[in-house]
């Protein structure tokens, strides 16, 4: 069978793809003003940090040391990062002040969504750069990829709602490290419940799987389908509530003549027939529109059932 009659029990047409954690490298730009030694100590220090506060992979690019200054410059940030090849660059342009204090420009560059937060540190004493960069790293790390967390995107125009908060479509949702109940909604109004492990440090994307995608032209089957299935409900619906209102009319036709004595041989008294007439003839109207009621019943509920039948059966053929 082609389509799904029942969307929502499908729990396995998204599946996450198996990826690691993902890595952060540290870039350091100081126009050779740096010692060596101070150069790997930065370098080193920043490194630690990242370690601290993310749960990503800390990587040591080959080239980490660079000259010139990107200062404020997005781009200049962007294709600095770009070199490192890791999606995440922690970039620091470290620029020396007198009496050894620092003025350093700290940027965080997502290379996947070619984005930039920066901060400055300014007039920071060479031995207090530790103390003051770890709370600045740590204002600057996306949510999803703090320690402890990771983070979840919908495919397309998708959006997800994730324990039960709802989320905008291409957004990525920083989740703790661990299990979660998952609804992706479709565009279509379609939804798959699932429930997912959240690794730490990864940034997940939900994938359809192959297998459940529609073939080409099939993406009118589900709405006939399900316009038949609601037009059959109703229809039976309809005829039921007929039937059951011939039924009421035909006690009410017995009741107003439960009061009526008919005047038979030997039978006195009897109802006099300016009382009697009009009690039949209320009987009677109550009969007669028992009677259509219970004919258009008896017809919906046929046709209400055959429609049920006609769509399962066209479902399966197809």
């Amino acid at each position: 069978m082609k389509r799904l009659l029942v969307p929502f029990l499908v729990l396995s047409l998204v599946s996450l793809p198996a990826v690691g954690a993902e890595r952060l490298s540290v870039r350091l730009q100081h126009g050779g003003t740096l010692s060596a030694a101070e150069v790997e100590r930065v370098l080193s220090l920043a490194e630690q940090v990242g370690r601290e506060l993310t749960g990503l992979e800390v990587a040591r690019v080959a080239e980490g040391v660079l000259s010139g200054r990107c200062g404020a410059q997005d781009a200049c940030l962007r294709a600095t990062a770009a070199e490192a090849r890791t999606e995440h660059v922690l970039v620091l342009g470290v620029v020396p002040r007198r009496q050894g204090a620092l003025d350093v420009d700290v940027a965080w560059v997502d290379t996947v969504r070619a984005s930039v937060a920066k901060r400055a540190v300014v007039g920071v004493p060479a031995a207090g750069l530790a103390k003051e960069l770890r709370p600045v790293v740590a204002a600057l790390v996306p949510a999803f990829a703090r320690k402890g967390w990771g983070g979840l995107v919908a495919p397309g125009p998708a959006r997800l709602r994730v324990d039960g908060r709802m989320t905008g479509p291409g957004e990525v949702v920083a989740l703790t490290a661990g299990p979660h109940e998952v609804d992706l909604l479709q565009p279509s109004g379609e939804a798959t419940l699932t429930r997912e492990r959240i690794p730490e440090g990864v940034r997940l994307r939900l994938e359809p799987r192959p297998d459940f995608l529609p073939e080409a032209g099939a993406s009118q089957a589900p709405s006939r389908g399900k316009g038949l299935r609601t037009a059959s409900y109703v229809t039976f619906s309809v005829g039921a509530l007929a039937v059951a209102g011939s039924l009421v009319a035909g006690g009410l036709s017995r009741g107003a003549l439960r009061d009526v004595e008919p005047c038979e041989a030997g039978q006195r008294p009897c109802t006099a027939f300016t009382t009697a007439s009009p009690a039949y003839a209320q009987a009677g109207r109550y009969a007669r529109t028992g009677n259509v009621l219970l004919g258009a019943g008896a017809g919906l509920v046929t046709v209400g059932a055959g429609l049920f039948v006609f769509d399962l059966l066209s479902s399966q053929s197809e």
